[in-house]
Formats: structure tokens, sequence, C-alpha cells
């Protein structure tokens, strides 16, 4: 199991998704208006409750048993039919969306093998199929966003279901070829796992509030118009941000699987950490000074997001380091009640200040919610991270929290913020020869020039 190779897989992936999307929605908007970006929000907006209140069975603690039971080499099978076979049992609970417009319940198939996919990514990355999970995450992104934007050429939402179930059906087939469905619903292992990970569960609920809480109090107190507009420049301010979540979407089941070997798990937050720390400060300062272009020249008509976008890109980016921490938490398996605690302090934030804000100065409201979050949230797992004694407080770790402080002060000039920082990265020396070493170990030779980058700031 390779962390470094099954990060470049899930970033990849991510950069594939965030190009097609971007095609979608210049097609989006040319020919429909911010009302019907609105609608496709909603819908995204369900997916989201949908991951966040339906799994009993945690993803997070899905992947994380399954990656220790096959570094300890145990059987990890039937806990992957066990946690599928809980999806399909679920699966009426998505009828509550009939008593909704048309549009949702036609989304009820969707709903279900969206789910459904959601599990079997997690088997699979469990047991290190990173390129299975990826090539299925791709399938998925070309119907989503490619064919679906044929959709908006005819304004219809129902169309756009239509390609997005299909493209959901193609994916959940592709994923059962590496790992074929069997119905077996083992009920000691169900109940251990959503005992375990009921702290985890409950923090999903409660973040619902916290990553949507802005979009919700928005469509409320504005309205669909305003919504579409918020919509579109948020997704496009996590694309940085979803770069480095890609590149630690191997850190749960590679740090497991490892742990489980006997690896020292302060060894691999703190190098985790670090290096997170110089991608996210380089790709948070850079989104925050051309996300404005990407706006302004593509799509004109949602020019009044902009200084949301360059808050969101930059607050969200930088912090997440703080945030990868909740892998290895996870990982250890000491306490999860603090993830509770997490989200509840999130999400009481998010969604008072969005309701504060919002009718005082419109969505600027919502994104400042959301950028007092990351800060907020990021606090929280580095106190929770030396409690549980897996983050210590070294000269590196403390020079990159440092660096990231600093990069605020691209707030008022990007430019000397990006200075400061690439300054702070060689002076500091918060990447070692060490890292490099475990880099080039790792990394493939046709990315050699990665770790070479690296080298600059050692």
């Amino acid at each position: 199991m390779n962390p470094l190779t099954g990060s470049l897989k899930f970033l990849s992936t991510t950069i594939f998704n965030s190009l097609v999307a971007l095609l979608f929605f210049l097609v989006a908007a040319h020919y429909s208006t911010p009302s019907f970006v609105g609608k496709v929000a909603i819908i995204q907006l369900v997916e989201t409750i949908t991951a966040s209140f339906i799994p009993l069975l945690p993803f997070n603690l899905v992947t994380r048993d399954i990656s220790h039971k096959y570094g300890s080499s145990q059987d990890h099978a039937i806990l992957g039919y066990t946690a599928l076979s809980y999806s399909l049992s679920i699966s009426p609970i998505f009828l509550f969306l009939l008593l909704f417009p048309s549009y949702l319940w036609l989304s009820v198939p969707y709903f279900i093998l969206y789910l459904f996919s959601r599990y079997q990514s997690q088997v699979l990355s469990g047991i290190g199929k990173f390129t299975e999970v990826n090539v299925g995450n791709a399938i998925f992104t070309v119907s989503r966003w490619g064919f679906s934007a044929i959709a908006v050429l005819y304004h219809s939402i129902s169309l756009l279901i239509l390609v997005w179930t299909i493209g959901a059906l193609v994916k959940v087939l592709y994923y059962n070829l590496h790992f074929p469905f069997r119905f077996h619903f083992d009920l000691q292992i169900a109940k251990e796992i959503a005992k375990r990970g009921f702290p985890i569960y409950l923090t999903g609920a409660v973040s619902f509030l916290s990553s949507q809480g802005d979009r919700v109090m928005t469509a409320f107190l504005l309205g669909s118009y305003s919504l579409g507009i918020y919509q579109l420049v948020a997704l496009a301010s996590v694309v940085p941000s979803m770069i480095i979540q890609s590149i630690g979407s191997a850190l749960l089941p590679s740090s497991t699987y490892y742990y489980a070997k006997g690896v020292e798990m302060k060894v691999m937050v703190s190098t985790s950490f670090r290096l997170l720390t110089f991608l996210s400060l380089i790709l948070g300062v850079m989104g925050y000074a051309v996300g404005p272009f990407v706006i302004l020249k593509l799509f004109p008509e949602y020019s009044s997001g902009v200084r949301v976008l360059q808050l969101l890109v930059l607050f969200i980016t930088v912090t997440m380091p703080f945030q990868s921490l909740s892998s290895f938490l996870i990982a250890l398996m000491k306490n999860y009640r603090p993830f509770i605690l997490i989200g509840a302090v999130s999400a009481v934030e998010v969604v008072l200040v969005s309701f504060l804000l919002i009718p005082r100065i419109g969505i600027l409201g919502a994104g400042i919610a959301q950028a007092i979050n990351a800060v907020i949230t990021g606090a929280l797992y580095v106190i929770f991270s030396l409690q549980q004694d897996i983050l210590s407080l070294d000269r590196k770790t403390v020079y990159s929290m440092i660096l990231i402080a600093i990069s605020f002060i691209s707030l008022f000039s990007w430019i000397v913020g990006l200075i400061l920082i690439l300054l702070g990265l060689k002076v500091s020396g918060i990447i070692t020869r060490k890292d490099v070493s475990l880099v080039e170990k790792f990394v493939p030779q046709q990315l050699k020039f990665f770790s070479r980058l690296l080298n600059i700031f050692t």
C-alpha cells in the first residue's frame, strides 16, 4: 500500500473532476440561469444530507477497520459485505423525498446508488485499490459534469438527474468487478462499528450544518438566485483544497495499514502535516490570486461573488493540514468523542454567523462564516491531536503553523503573502532531507520533479 502513489491517483481524479466541472458550469452559466444552478445545488445538498445522516456505519471507520484487518492479514470481506448490505437495507429511507418537488423524488434511485457506491469506494480504499476507486470516480465524473451538460442545453433538471443516475449505476457495476457484492449482514460487526463510530456519526450529522449551513441560510434568506451565485463561487473556491484533500485521501487507509505494521503514528503525522503545509500554502495564495480572473472572465454573471471566492479559497485551503489530523485521530482509534465537540462548535458558528451577517452583507456573510469555521475547527483538531499524543509541537511543526498564520496577509496583498511564504519555507526548514528521501522512495520515476522541487526548500 503506497500512500504517495495512492495520493497521486486521487489527485489526478480531482483535477479531472475539477476540469470537467468547470466545463459544465461554463455551459450552465451561458445557457441557463443562477436559478438552474440553484436547483443543482439543492440536489447536491441532499447528497450531503445522505452522506451525513444515513451512514450509521461511518465511512471513515469502515475504511479504517478494513485497512487494519488487511494490514494484520485478517479476513476483511465480511466487514465489506456488511457495510454494503447495510446501504441497501437502509435505502427505503429515501422515500421521504416523495414529499418534496418532483425533481427530488425522481432522484431517489440516484441517491440509493450514490450511497452504495460510497461504501464500495471505502471498502476498496481500505484494501489499497486506489486505482480502481479513482477509475470509478472518473467514470462518474464524465456523466455528472460531462454528459449532463446536455441537460443544461435543454433546460431539463429531469434529464440531468437521469444522466447522473446512469453514471452512478455504471460506477457501481465497475466497483462490483473488483469487490463482488454478496448480501451478508453481520449484525455483530455492524453493532460494533456503529457503537465505536457513534461519535463520528454524530459529528457527520452535526457537521452538515457547518458544511452546508451557509448554503441553507443563503437559500432561506436570499433565495435560489443568490444561492446559485454562492454555490458556483463556493465550488470554485474549494478546488485547491480538494487537491490537498485528494492527496490526503490515502492517509487514513495507509496510516492504519502501516500503524498495524508497527510504524510510529507520530512520525507519519509529522511528515504528512509538514508536506501538506508546503502544498496548501502555495495553492491557497495562488488560488486567492487567480480565482477572480476565472470568475470575471468565464462567469461574468457571477462577478458579485468574487470577494467571497477569495475569502473561501484562502482560509479553507491553508488550513487543510489541520483538517488532515482527523484521519490520524480515526486511525489511532483512541477516543472519538472530540469529533462531536468539533462538529457541534463548527455547526453553531456557521449557522449563527450566517444568520447574523447574510441579511446585512449578503453572500459575503456566508463566506465569512465558513472562513471563521476553518480556523476554529483547525485549532480544535490541533488541541485534540496534542491530547491524544499523535502531534508534538516541535520546532518544525510550530514553524508550519506560523507560516499558515502569515498566509492571511494575502488578504491585503497576495504578492507580499506569497513572498513571505516562500522565504519562510526556505528559512524555517520545515521540509527536511529525510522528507525528500521518503518522497523519493514512494513517488514514481516520472514524478521525481516533485522531490527536486522539495529539495529547493530544504
